[in-house]
C-alpha cells in the first residue's frame, strides 16, 4: 500500500547566512565605500530608489582585500544555497557535479535617513542577495527591513485557516550586520524606509551557478 505524502511543489527558498569574520572587514569596507563615493559622486538613478547612494554594478571588479573577502563569502554562500535546494537533482546524477559561481553584478547602497528601495525584480541571473555591512540604528522589522512579496499572482486561496499559508502577501527580514540573504531573482522584493541618523550600508549581488 502506498504511503501518504505531502509534496513541496514550487517552494520558495530564502537563505540566511552569517559571516563570522564580518568584524574583520567592516571598517575597511566603509572607508573604501566612502572613498569610492567621493570619486564617483553620481549615484545610479533607479526609479525604485529613494534617498540613497547606489554604486555602479561592477563592485566585484574593484581592488580591495576586504571587499574580495566578502565577495568570496557571498559566492560560497550561493554555492551552499544551490546545493541545498537542488539535492534531489544532485542525487540523480552519477557523480557530484563541480559547480562554479558567476557573479553577474554587484553594488553597494548607502541609505540616508528615509532611504528605501521600491518593489522590483532582477533579470539575467538566477539568484540575488543582500549583505548588511552597517545596519545603522534600530534594525527591527519596522525600520528598513527587507521585504518579499507573494509570488503567486494568479488568484488567491480561500480566506480560511487552510489557505492561511498561501495568503501571506509579505515576508519581512530584519537587518543584521554580517547577515546575508539569498533569494530567487524573480521574486519581487525591496526595502522599507530606513529611519536613523547613522547611514545603513549594504552590498547586493546577482549570480548564476553552472556545472563546470
Amino acid at each position: 500500500m502506498s504511503e501518504n505524502k505531502i509534496h513541496p511543489v514550487w517552494p520558495i527558498f530564502i537563505g540566511e547566512f552569517h559571516n563570522p569574520k564580518h568584524h574583520e572587514t567592516k571598517k575597511d569596507l566603509l572607508n573604501f565605500f566612502q572613498k569610492y563615493e567621493k570619486e564617483n559622486k553620481n549615484s545610479r538613478k533607479g526609479q525604485e530608489n529613494f534617498n540613497l547612494y547606489e554604486s555602479n554594478y561592477k563592485l566585484h571588479k574593484e581592488k580591495n582585500d576586504s571587499l574580495s573577502k566578502v565577495i568570496n563569502f557571498i559566492a560560497e554562500s550561493f554555492l551552499i544555497m544551490t546545493k541545498n535546494i537542488n539535492k534531489a537533482n544532485i542525487n540523480d546524477m552519477e557523480n557530484d557535479p563541480k559547480l562554479t559561481v558567476e557573479i553577474v553584478d554587484s553594488w553597494f547602497i548607502r541609505y540616508n535617513k528615509g532611504g528605501a528601495v521600491g518593489p522590483h525584480e532582477h533579470g539575467g541571473c538566477s539568484m540575488s542577495c543582500v549583505y548588511y555591512v552597517q545596519t545603522g540604528e534600530n534594525s527591527d522589522l519596522k525600520n528598513g527591513s527587507t521585504y518579499f512579496l507573494r509570488p503567486f499572482t494568479r488568484g488567491t486561496s480561500h480566506k480560511d485557516f487552510a489557505g492561511l499559508r498561501y495568503n501571506q502577501n509579505l515576508q519581512l527580514f530584519n537587518a543584521e550586520e554580517g547577515k546575508l540573504l539569498i533569494w530567487p531573482s524573480f521574486i519581487t522584493h525591496g526595502s522599507n524606509p530606513y529611519i536613523g541618523e547613522k547611514n545603513r550600508v549594504i552590498i547586493s549581488a546577482n549570480a548564476n551557478v553552472f556545472i563546470k
